[in-house]
């Protein structure tokens, strides 16, 4: 069975940075070396230089299929497993058949499979994790898109031209005719679209692009900040409950979330030990906490009526000393899983 071969792809901010340029003089480079390079997929888009820089590359033929009455040019991938090249070029990676049946990354895929290099092309609007992102922020959306695991399979070369840099090579009429010129500037590469799509790519790059994603919608007013995770900490006002806070406080630092302690004041006119209260609260405050009292007619709902109200993610709560109390009473954990289905519950036991 042949080794797989490598990848690399040019990942573009946007069209028109010069990613089929970048990929055929990298084939031009590797067949100066010595080694056979084909051209499995092209798209020029009738630019001159991107034309000329084809020259003296083997152009393979494409295969034809059949569609709703039509004929459709695709990549042929077993004439490019069999043309004994070292290394097949192929552009626009994203790309889908009109049938969507196939991704031409599942091609290149199969040639890398077979032994053969592959240098291909892509916009980071096509990642899939990304697509979303770049969406909402230009306006407009994509259908096509390629799996960030492929792409993160071989070698990414990001190439970000400052914004200014490819509004003016589209000014000068390098990347759409002149009939097409205005609107491009107007729409889909306005300044903050083109530095919108490059913070995410970037971001990509830096395994980032979720937060930085959610971060570009925030600012551009696309999306409510989102609120941090809530840890919630049940405070029964024993010595125990400085072991809870502890724990809660640990995973809330774990998760970047916030933390808020939470005593249960029960209308059953017991006296809890107002100096552990007091300690608990201060602790709290160490640990960059908030503390809240509630009142309720039990433990656990109060609790539960405390995180539901604040959204929290996560409650934490010590285990009774007794198992006889426990069987009798009840534990607060398993009270708090029937009135929180979807809230984690954590139960801190004593040694």
């Amino acid at each position: 069975m042949a080794e797989a071969g490598s990848l690399r792809t040019y990942l573009g901010t946007a069209p028109g940075v010069g990613k089929t340029f970048a990929m055929l003089a990298e084939g031009r480079r590797r067949a100066g070396a010595g080694e056979k390079v084909v051209i499995g997929w092209l798209e020029p888009k009738d630019r001159a230089a991107t034309t000329q820089q084809a020259d003296g590359l083997e152009l393979l033929a494409p295969r034809t299929i059949d569609y709703r009455g039509a004929a459709f040019a695709e990549f042929d991938a077993a004439a490019a497993i069999a043309s004994g090249a070292d290394v097949v070029l192929v552009d626009e990676l994203a790309h889908a058949t009109p049938d969507r049946s196939r991704q031409r990354w599942e091609d290149v895929a199969d040639v890398l499979a077979a032994g053969l290099d592959a240098v291909t092309t892509a916009n980071v609007a096509h990642l899939r994790s990304v697509r979303d992102y770049a969406a909402q922020l230009t306006g407009v959306g994509t259908v096509e898109s390629v799996p960030d695991e492929f792409v993160r399979s071989g070698e990414v070369v990001l190439l970000d031209p400052p914004p200014e840099a490819l509004r003016a090579r589209i000014a000068a009429g390098v990347v759409y005719s002149a009939d097409q010129v205005g609107g491009a500037l107007a729409d889909y590469f306005r300044a903050a679209n083109l530095e919108a799509l490059s913070e995410l790519a970037r971001a990509w790059m830096a395994g980032t692009a979720q937060d930085v994603g959610e971060e570009l919608l925030v600012r551009r007013g696309l999306a409510e900040p989102q609120a941090p995770p809530l840890i919630v900490a049940g405070d029964s006002g024993s010595a125990w409950g400085e072991v809870v806070i502890h724990r809660a406080a640990e995973l809330a630092r774990a998760d970047d979330a916030q933390l808020l302690v939470v005593h249960v004041q029960l209308a059953d006119g017991l006296a809890r030990p107002t100096d552990l209260l007091r300690r608990h609260r201060e602790l709290t405050a160490e640990l960059g906490g908030t503390y809240a009292k509630v009142q309720g007619h039990a433990v656990a709902q109060g609790l539960a009526e405390a995180a539901r109200a604040q959204g929290a993610a996560t409650v934490v709560v010590g285990r009774r000393r007794s198992r006889l109390a426990e069987f009798v009473l009840g534990s607060v954990s398993s009270r708090l899983r029937r009135l929180l289905p979807a809230v984690a519950i954590e139960e801190v036991g004593h040694p």
